[in-house]
C-alpha cells in the first residue's frame, strides 16, 4: 500500500472545475500574425522593380514607401518603450535606497530590464540588418524617404503617452493580471498551498502508513480490510471552515471516531504536534466506512480576508480553485 501526496474530493456538488493552467495559444497566434506580416511585407518589396524606379513611377515608389515605413514603425516603438522606462526611472530614483540598495546599476536595470534581453538583442540586430540591406539596394531613394519622414518615429511617442497616461491603456485587464500572478506564483492561492504543504501535508504525509501502524486498532483495519492510506483533504469553495467536522446539516453521517498517534516535530525550537482524526461515515443504508480526513483550516484565511478586504466572492472562489489546483 502506498500513501498520496494528497487528495482532493469535492464534497460539495457545486465547487465547479478546477481551472487548468494557461497555455501559450496568446503567444502562438501572436507569432503566426508576426509571421504572416513579415511574409507579406517581404512580397511587396520582391514586387517593387527598384532598378527601373524613377520619379514619375508613382505606384512604385509608393510600395517602397510602405515597405520603408515598416523599419520606422519598429524604431518608433522602440523609442517609445525607452521614454516610458525614463518616467518609471524618474519615479524610482526617489527610492533607490530602499528598494535598489542604493545603487544606480541596479535601478537603471530594474527600469530598463527590457533592453537587457536576448530577444531585445537579436530583434534590434535583425532590424539593422534589414535598413542597411534596404539601403544599399537603393541609396538615393533610401536617404530620401529617411529625410523626409525620420520625424515620424516621434509621432508614436506622444500617441503612446496619451493613451497610456490619459486613456489609461497601461492598466491591466483582469486576465492578464490573473495570468502574470499565476505565472509568477505570488497570488494568494499559492501561497496558502505552500504553506499548507510545507507545514503540515509534508510533515504528515511522509510515513502515513508508519503513524496508522502505531495504533493496533487502525493497524488491523488497515491489515484485514487492506484499505489505503489516504488522507482526503476537504476544501469548501466558500472556504468558511467549520470548528467541528460533523456539526452541521451538511456533515450528516459523519462523527469522530478517533485520532491517530500524534506526529512530533521540532520547528523553530518548539516540539510541536501534529494530529490527524478518523472518522465514520454512514451513508444511510446501514454501510459505514473509517475515513482519515481533516478541513483544510489554512483555505479559512480566504473567508477572513473578504471581511476586510476587496476580496468578493468570486475573486475567493478562484482563489480557492487555485489553491486545489496547486496542491494537485
Amino acid at each position: 500500500m502506498s500513501s498520496r501526496n494528497v487528495v482532493t474530493k469535492r464534497f460539495e456538488s457545486g465547487f465547479g472545475e478546477v481551472p487548468k493552467k494557461r497555455g501559450k495559444n496568446k503567444q502562438i497566434v501572436a507569432n503566426f500574425v508576426g509571421l504572416v506580416f513579415m511574409v507579406y511585407s517581404f512580397l511587396v518589396w520582391m514586387a517593387v522593380p527598384l532598378e527601373t524606379l524613377d520619379k514619375d513611377d508613382l505606384y512604385l515608389r509608393c510600395m517602397y514607401k510602405s515597405v520603408f515605413a515598416l523599419p520606422m514603425v519598429f524604431f518608433g516603438a522602440i523609442t517609445t518603450k525607452f521614454v516610458l522606462c525614463i518616467f518609471v526611472l524618474v519615479e524610482e530614483y526617489k527610492h533607490i535606497r530602499s528598494r535598489h540598495n542604493n545603487l544606480i546599476l541596479l535601478l537603471f536595470k530594474n527600469c530598463f530590464q527590457v533592453f537587457l534581453t536576448k530577444t531585445f538583442f537579436m530583434g534590434s540586430v535583425a532590424l539593422i540588418a534589414i535598413v542597411l540591406w534596404m539601403r544599399s539596394d537603393n541609396k538615393d531613394l533610401f536617404d530620401t524617404h529617411w529625410s523626409t519622414n525620420r520625424l515620424n518615429v516621434i509621432t508614436p511617442v506622444g500617441v503612446s503617452i496619451i493613451t497610456n497616461y490619459m486613456f489609461n491603456f497601461k492598466t491591466l485587464s483582469v486576465v492578464e493580471i490573473s495570468e502574470i500572478h499565476e505565472s509568477s506564483n505570488i497570488n494568494v492561492a499559492q501561497g496558502l498551498a505552500w504553506s499548507y504543504f510545507t507545514g503540515f501535508l509534508e510533515i504528515i504525509l511522509k510515513d502515513l502508513k508508519g503513524t496508522i501502524e502505531k495504533d493496533e486498532r487502525w493497524k488491523q483495519e488497515l491489515e484485514n480490510k487492506r484499505l489505503k492510506c489516504v488522507l482526503y483533504c476537504i476544501v469548501p469553495l466558500n472556504c468558511k471552515v467549520p470548528s467541528l467536522l460533523g456539526e452541521s446539516e451538511r456533515h450528516e453521517g459523519i462523527t469522530f471516531e478517533s485520532n491517530l498517534p500524534p506526529v512530533l516535530k521540532d520547528r523553530a525550537g518548539v516540539k510541536r504536534k501534529y494530529t490527524i482524526s478518523v472518522y465514520k461515515i454512514d451513508d444511510g443504508k446501514g454501510r459505514s466506512r473509517f475515513v482519515i480526513c481533516e478541513y483544510v483550516a489554512i483555505i479559512d484565511t480566504l473567508f477572513q480576508m473578504s471581511k476586510f478586504t476587496n476580496l468578493d466572492k468570486k475573486k475567493r472562489e478562484e482563489q480557492c480553485r487555485l489553491f486545489v489546483r496547486k496542491l494537485n
